[in-house]
C-alpha cells in the first residue's frame, strides 16, 4: 500500500501582518483550511490557515529562496474570505491596499494575481522543485511492509 503522507493543519506559522509582506514580489498562497466567524479573544473572525511563502525581494525571487511560514493564520476579513474557495489549492498573489470607501476608516488590504509571467514561472518553478524534492524523500524512504 502506498505512503500517503498528510500533515496536520496547526496555527504554528503565527498571523499574517500585510504591512511587513507588502513589498514582496511574490506570496505562495497554500490554502489548509477556512473557517467562517472563527472565535477569537477579539470576537469572531473570518480565518483562513494558509502555509505562506513569501519571496521577499526579487533576489529571493531569483535565488528561490524565500520564507516558508507554515500553519500562518489570516483573519483580516477580506483577505480570509477571497481564500475560502481555495482550500486545498493554492494561488500566487501580492498584497495591495485599496482606499476606504468612508471617510476615517482603515484602507483595507486586498490579493492582486502576480501579473509578471516571469515572476509567476520562478514562483511555479520553485513550486515543482518542492515537490519533487518531497517525491524524491519519500521514494527514499524504507518500506516497513
Amino acid at each position: 500500500m502506498p505512503l500517503n503522507l498528510v500533515e496536520i493543519a496547526t496555527a504554528g506559522g503565527g498571523w499574517l501582518k500585510p504591512n511587513d509582506v507588502k513589498d514582496a514580489p511574490a506570496l505562495l498562497i497554500e490554502v489548509n483550511s477556512y473557517e467562517a466567524q472563527r472565535p477569537t479573544p477579539n470576537g469572531p473572525k473570518d480565518s483562513a490557515l494558509c502555509d505562506v511563502t513569501v519571496f521577499k525581494d526579487r533576489a529571493a525571487l531569483d535565488a528561490l529562496n524565500p520564507e516558508i511560514n507554515k500553519g500562518m493564520r489570516i483573519e483580516q476579513t477580506l483577505l480570509a474570505r477571497d481564500l475560502a474557495p481555495l482550500v486545498g489549492s493554492a494561488t500566487i498573489v501580492t498584497l495591495a491596499q485599496i482606499p476606504p470607501k468612508r471617510p476615517g476608516a482603515y484602507p483595507a488590504w486586498v490579493w492582486r494575481p502576480v501579473a509578471d509571467a516571469n515572476t509567476r514561472q520562478a514562483v511555479i518553478k520553485y513550486a515543482e522543485q518542492r515537490e519533487a524534492a518531497v517525491e524524491a524523500a519519500v521514494a527514499e524512504a524504507p518500506s516497513f511492509d
